[in-house]
C-alpha cells in the first residue's frame, strides 16, 4: 500500500507539472505569434482574424495557468511569473527594433503603440507573481496525506493538463490536404489549380 500511494504521488506531481507547463507553452507561442511584428500588408483585414484567434487562445491559457494558480499547483506561481516576462520583454525588444514600414508602404501588425498594451499586461502579470511570492500568497499546498485529499488533485490536474494537450496534439496531426484532393463520394476538397486533371487524390 505504502509504494502503490507513492507512486500516486509520482503521478499527481508528474500532473501537476504538466497542468502548469502545458498551458505556459501554449502561451508563450501565442505570445510570439501576437507580438512579433509581421507584415499583412496583402493580408485579409490585415491580418486582424489572426490576432483574434490567438489572443483568443492567449486568454484561454491565462485562465488555465490562474486555475492552476488558484488551486496552488507546484509551480504555477513561477510559471505566472514566466508569463509575464515573455510579452514585457518581447515587447520591449521589438519596441525598440520595430521594422522600418518603407516610408508607408508596409503595414505591421501588432502596430508600435499596441506592443506598449503587452507590455504593460506582463508587467502586470509579473508584478502579482513577486507580490504573491514576497508574501506567501497561493503557496502550494503540502504534499496530502490521504486519499480523499490526492483524489480531487489528481483529476483536477488531469483533466487540466488534457485540456492544453490534446487540441495542440490534434492539430498537429492534421495534415494538409494535397492539391485537387477528393474524398470517396466525390466531393471536392481544394481548389484544383493544376492543369491536368488526373491529378486527382483522393483521401479518406
Amino acid at each position: 500500500m505504502h509504494r502503490l500511494f507513492t507512486l500516486w504521488l509520482w503521478i499527481n506531481a508528474v500532473l501537476s507539472g504538466i497542468a502548469v507547463a502545458a498551458p505556459l507553452s501554449v502561451m508563450v507561442f501565442a505570445d510570439l505569434q501576437l507580438i512579433v511584428p509581421r507584415d499583412v500588408s496583402g493580408t485579409l483585414f490585415g491580418g486582424a482574424m489572426g490576432f483574434q484567434l490567438y489572443l483568443g487562445i492567449w486568454l484561454l491559457c491565462a485562465l488555465g495557468l490562474g486555475i492552476a494558480l488558484l488551486t496552488r499547483m507546484p509551480g504555477a506561481r513561477l510559471a505566472w511569473i514566466v508569463a509575464g516576462l515573455v510579452p514585457l520583454l518581447l515587447g520591449a525588444w521589438w519596441r525598440i527594433n520595430y521594422p522600418d514600414d518603407a516610408d508607408g508602404n508596409l503595414i505591421f501588425s501588432p502596430q508600435a503603440w499596441e506592443l506598449d498594451y503587452a507590455m504593460a499586461i506582463g508587467c502586470v502579470l509579473v508584478c502579482s507573481g513577486l507580490y504573491g511570492y514576497r508574501h506567501g500568497r497561493l503557496k502550494p499546498r503540502p504534499v496530502a496525506t490521504g486519499a480523499d485529499v490526492l483524489l480531487p488533485r489528481t483529476v483536477g490536474a488531469l483533466i487540466l493538463a488534457s485540456l492544453f494537450i490534446l487540441p495542440p496534439l490534434s492539430f498537429i496531426k492534421q495534415q494538409a490536404l494535397p492539391n485537387c484532393a477528393f474524398n470517396k463520394a466525390g466531393q471536392q476538397l481544394t481548389v484544383c489549380l493544376g492543369d491536368e486533371p488526373s491529378e486527382r487524390v483522393m483521401v479518406d
